[in-house]
Parts: structure tokens; C-alpha cells; sequence
């Protein structure tokens, strides 16, 4: 049976695999770039979790985006914990699983650059454009609207940089003999 959560199983090498691309995706996450602070956020993380999507399907993508919020959370001494904030970035990790995993990319592809354009706008749309604008009227008090017009509207500028990103990088890794396997490539 074909369904759409398709969920491989969890080998000790994928758990692995996973488990560094969390501390990876850690540690580039300390590179990213705050325009606006606690609204407007430019981070390179978003090719890690197109890995953890690519190789731990949708559910260990919701799981892996999920404990990498908590223990980024955690180890920041904000001491701001908010589960939402959590459930928004795992929800964002079953996108990317969704539209990653058992997906072969290929730059000369036309087809490979629209599922590319749709996965990163849609998930741009749920997690940059609808609920952290949300997150952050509701837990810091800035009006919704009020966050477009100081700035998260350039946010859309990101969309064509991560689909070149992507393009640019997946291809490349996907030759790997061993990340092919892991992420099930047919």
C-alpha cells in the first residue's frame, strides 16, 4: 500500500545520519541573520532540512525539525520556550519530507524546478507568510499586518534564493552512492 506519509524505517545508519544533520542544522542556524529582530530571519538552514526531508520522510522530518527546535530552544538561555513555535517547525519538517523524500532532483529537469518552486513556496507560505506572523502577534504582541510593512514582506525575495540553493546543491549530493540509499531513490 502506497500511502502519502510514507515513512522509511529507522536503521541505525539513517538514525545517525539524522541525528547529525540535526547538529548540523545547529550549527548553521547560529549563522543565521536577523533583519528584524524575533520577526525577520534570513538562515541557510533550510538545505539541512530539505536533507532531513529527503532522507527521513515525513514523519522522521517532523520528529528530527521538532527536536531541533527544542534543543536550539533550550541551549539559547532565552528561557522563551513556546510549543507552537515547535509544532510550526515540525510541521515544516513534514512538508519537506513530503516533498523531498524518494525525490530524485536533476538541474536540466523542468519538472524537478516547478516541484522545487511549489514545495519551497508552500512552505514558505505556511511557515514565513502565515504562522510566525501569527506566532508573533499572538506571543509578542506585533500586529500581523504591522510585520508586513516593516519588512517581512521581503521574505518573498528568499523563494527564488532557496530554489537555486536547492537546485544547486541537491543534485550534487544526491549522486552520493550512500545518500542515495538512505534517502530510497527509485
Amino acid at each position: 500500500m502506497n500511502t502519502m506519509f510514507k515513512s522509511p524505517k529507522l536503521s541505525p545508519q539513517r538514525l545517525v545520519t539524522l541525528a547529525m544533520l540535526i547538529a548540523l542544522a545547529f550549527a548553521i542556524g547560529k549563522l543565521s541573520i536577523p533583519i528584524i529582530p524575533q520577526q525577520l530571519i534570513i538562515s541557510p538552514t533550510f538545505i539541512v532540512n530539505v536533507m532531513i526531508g529527503m532522507i527521513g520522510g515525513p514523519i522522521w522530518a517532523f520528529i528530527s525539525l521538532a527536536i531541533l527546535d527544542i534543543v536550539d530552544n533550550l541551549s539559547s538561555g532565552a528561557g522563551n520556550f513556546i510549543i507552537w513555535w515547535t509544532l510550526l517547525e515540525a510541521v515544516q519538517g513534514l512538508f519537506y519530507g513530503l516533498f523531498f523524500y524518494q525525490k530524485s532532483l536533476s538541474w536540466t529537469n523542468k519538472k524537478d524546478w516547478l516541484h522545487v518552486t511549489i514545495a519551497t513556496a508552500i512552505i514558505m507560505l505556511i511557515g514565513s507568510f502565515i504562522f510566525t506572523p501569527l506566532l508573533v502577534q499572538i506571543y509578542y504582541g506585533v500586529p500581523f499586518w504591522a510585520q508586513f510593512a516593516a519588512g517581512r514582506w521581503l521574505k518573498i525575495f528568499e523563494i527564488p534564493i532557496r530554489i537555486l540553493v536547492t537546485m544547486a546543491i541537491m543534485p550534487q549530493l544526491q549522486r552520493i552512492p550512500e545518500l542515495r540509499k538512505l534517502a530510497n531513490f527509485k
